[in-house]
């Protein structure tokens, strides 16, 4: 697992959209549309992304914990957060 800093993060975050290195799809219906990034980071603990304008773009971010799930003896499911990852997305 990586560990960063959130100034660190937000700076990746930028330097790949300046790039043009983020994962890119067409959603357009028919017409000229912007392109809608997608960049998923992992950590070990819950990190803070960009959220606001970034030239034309509205970036946004989600935590979403990422879960090891064992089953006990009796048959229940015990789940435990092992890690984060932060999902940026920008459209």
């Amino acid at each position: 697992m990586m560990k960063l800093s959130s100034t660190i993060t937000v700076g990746a975050v930028a330097a790949a959209l300046a790039s043009g290195a983020l994962f890119t799809t067409s959603a357009h219906a028919g017409g000229a549309a912007k392109e809608y990034f997608v960049q998923d980071y992992r950590f070990a603990k819950p990190m803070h992304g960009y959220s606001g304008h970034s030239g034309n773009y509205y970036c946004d971010y989600q935590r979403l914990p990422n879960r090891k799930c064992v089953t006990n003896a009796n048959g229940t499911e015990s789940c435990k957060i092992v890690g984060w990852t932060l999902r940026q997305s920008c459209q």
